[in-house]
């Protein structure tokens, strides 16, 4: 079922450090930080991103690669998650999480999935075709606050 998302959820690019082949055909992309439309204090964001992660590694030992998701105009960016999971899962997790929607992808293919409702979901185009790669040190350098943009703005 085609359903009505924010355009946002359609020109979101992420950038990735490892080409992360393994995961690149099926996983979905999870996010700890504020949902759409709410504005998080930094420290909730990263007290939900650091529990989000202790989820993923700990209990359910998901294969994870980091990415950050952001608008082309770097007017809004988020550390987010590409992990090993199928779309039920990953909804049930981003329910807990406080999330509206997350990004599936299927052979290759991204869908923004809504989820309280996992049939609720749009194609979004290839998902190769979003990723912008980055060197370790400026992945580092923008996951601690030093690069073009503020988290959750």
């Amino acid at each position: 079922m085609e359903w009505s998302f924010l355009p946002a959820y359609f020109s979101t690019r992420f950038w990735v450090e490892e080409p992360a082949r393994s995961l690149m055909e099926f996983g979905v992309i999870l996010s700890g930080y504020a949902t759409t439309g709410q504005v998080w204090a930094d420290q909730k964001n990263r007290q939900s991103d650091l529990a989000l992660e202790s989820l993923l590694r700990t209990n359910l030992q998901c294969s994870l690669v980091r990415l950050i998701g952001y608008s082309p105009s770097l007017d809004h960016a988020e550390p987010s998650w590409l992990v090993d999971l199928n779309c039920e899962e990953g909804c049930r997790i981003g329910v807990q999480f406080q999330q509206d929607a997350l990004y599936s992808v299927e052979a290759g293919e991204m869908f923004v999935v809504n989820c309280q409702d996992p049939t609720k979901r749009a194609y979004v185009g290839r998902f190769s075709d979003r990723l912008d790669w980055l060197d370790p040190e400026t992945m580092r350098k923008c996951l601690q606050g030093d690069g073009p943009f503020r988290f959750g703005a």
